[in-house]
């Protein structure tokens, strides 16, 4: 939808884009964390005290605004993490997020006992994320 939203506001001067946050410290998320903590997306185990804190997402709109370039981000989906590399902000707590398109974190998901620091700036394309983890595709 922000694809297609951004193709056609982009005439207008408009910018529409999808942001996405990893997994966020909400109130219901931290009240919950014994229950995530035992989840697992694939085989790894979700951890919460490494998720995104609420003011993370605020620091990635704040960036986008201040953009000279936001147009060319028009229908584009792009993760708060891949923001925090690009502009370099931390979270406040001075944590650096891994973007969810990651090559490690994609390897980690499959295989958690791999630990690859080393891949962290290869991105894969979003068609290859949402096919990866999505049952339906």
């Amino acid at each position: 939808m922000s694809e297609m939203c951004g193709k056609e506001l982009k005439p207008h001067n408009v910018t529409c884009l999808s942001l996405w946050p990893g997994l966020v410290q909400t109130e219901h998320i931290v009240a919950a964390k014994k229950t995530f903590e035992n989840a697992k997306v694939g085989n790894a185990k979700m951890d919460v005290s490494k998720a995104e804190t609420v003011e993370y997402a605020g620091k990635a709109i704040v960036a986008l605004m201040n953009d000279k370039n936001i147009i060319g981000k028009a229908g584009k989906t792009i993760t708060t993490a891949d923001l925090g590399d690009e502009f370099n902000f931390v979270d406040v707590d001075g944590r650096n997020h891994v973007s969810m398109r990651s090559l490690r974190v994609a390897v980690s998901v499959k295989l958690p006992c791999c630990c690859l620091t080393s891949i962290v700036c290869i991105k894969l394309p979003w068609g290859w994320v949402v096919g990866a983890f999505h049952h339906y595709y």
